[in-house]
């Protein structure tokens, strides 16, 4: 699955960890500002932990990623386990829209009553 998007304030934004040599991560943790807001933590792997650099805890972003999952069993006769990630791939900030004050708004055009000939009966 890919192309997924959510909305949500900066939480937490954790270190880089290097797995392995070829392998390496960032996690970091948004709450979603809804009814029932959700906390959902995402990560960025490889040539793209230093993506939320440029971002603050408190920030509203929107974040890009694909849902991922994998099986895991620790031997063959212990329990199959599912784990879920979410691989972020682009964060933006979202800009807070400013409301406009009636003072702005350029004056409306006034408006021709319609003549007859205008009015169709279709």
């Amino acid at each position: 699955m890919s192309n997924l998007s959510v909305e949500g304030k900066v939480k937490r934004i954790h270190d880089e960890q290097v797995i392995s040599d070829r392998f390496k991560k960032r996690e970091f943790v948004i709450e979603t500002e809804e009814q029932y807001p959700q906390v959902l933590m995402f990560q960025l792997v490889q040539d793209k932990t230093n993506l939320i650099d440029q971002f603050s805890v408190g920030d509203k972003v929107e974040i890009f990623f694909n849902l991922r999952g994998r099986e895991w069993q620790k031997d063959p006769s212990a329990e199959i386990r599912v784990f879920n990630t979410l691989d972020a791939w682009r964060i933006q900030k979202v800009e807070a829209m400013q409301p406009t004050a009636a003072g702005d708004m350029p004056p409306a055009e006034p408006v021709a009553p319609a003549s007859p000939e205008d009015d169709l009966p279709f």
